[in-house]
C-alpha cells in the first residue's frame, strides 16, 4: 500500500501560508506543524508571567512578548514560545514578517502533551540561540517550574520551584517571577 510522502516546503512558502493563514504554524526542516489553541489555565498562566516582566522590565532595552513571537532557534526552525524577553530585539524579516533573533528568555508553559518535548527537543534548539540566558518551563497542573540557566562556561544549570512564596530570580534582565503571582488565578482539581 502507498504512503502519502512528507510535504516539504521552503522558507519562503512557509513565509507565505503565514502571511495569508488565521492561525499560526511552526517550521522545521521544511515541515509545517498548525499550532493548537491552548487551555484557560495555559493562558493565564502565560499572560501572569508576562505581566509581571512587562511590569519589570519598562524603561529598559528589553521587553516581554507573549505568544505570537515567532522565533527563530536554528537555520531551518521557527517556534512560537509563550513568552519571550528580548533586549533590544532585533528580527528577521523574510515576506514581511518578523522573527525574533535574539531572546534571552524563553518561556514554556507545559501541557501533558508537549511537557516532554519542550523539556528536551526544544531544549537543544533553543539553546543554540546564543543570545538565550534562561529557558523557563512552567506546569499548568501543578505548581511547578524549572529554570535552567546558562552559565558563562556555556553549560546550563537547573532550579526547580514547587511552593507559592519562592520567586525564580532572573538577575541578567534584573528581573523575579513571584510563583503567587503565576498560578494566581489557576484553579487546580
Amino acid at each position: 500500500m502507498a504512503r502519502n510522502p512528507k510535504k516539504f516546503y521552503s522558507i519562503e512558502e512557509y513565509f507565505e501560508i503565514e502571511k495569508n493563514s488565521d492561525i499560526r504554524h511552526e517550521y522545521v526542516y521544511g515541515e509545517i506543524f498548525a499550532m493548537s489553541g491552548s487551555s484557560l489555565r495555559h493562558n493565564r498562566i502565560a499572560n501572569a508571567i508576562n505581566l509581571q516582566l512587562a511590569q519589570q522590565l519598562e524603561g529598559t532595552s528589553c521587553e516581554s512578548l507573549i505568544n505570537d513571537m515567532r522565533t527563530k532557534t536554528l537555520n531551518r526552525i521557527y517556534r512560537y514560545p509563550d513568552v519571550v524577553v528580548a533586549c533590544e530585539a532585533t528580527c528577521e524579516i523574510i515576506s514581511g514578517l518578523e522573527s525574533l533573533t535574539n531572546p534571552v528568555l524563553i518561556v514554556e508553559v507545559l501541557s501533558r502533551s508537549t511537557a516532554s518535548f519542550d523539556q528536551e527537543g526544544k531544549f537543544r534548539e533553543y539553546q543554540q540561540i546564543d543570545t538565550l540566558r534562561y529557558y523557563l518551563l512552567v506546569a499548568q497542573n501543578q505548581v511547578f517550574a524549572t529554570l535552567l540557566t546558562r552559565q558563562p562556561d556555556n553549560t546550563w544549570t537547573s532550579q526547580s520551584f514547587s511552593n507559592l512564596d519562592e520567586f525564580i530570580e532572573l538577575p541578567f534582565i534584573n528581573c523575579r517571577l513571584s510563583l503567587q503571582r503565576t498560578y494566581s488565578r489557576v484553579q487546580f482539581s
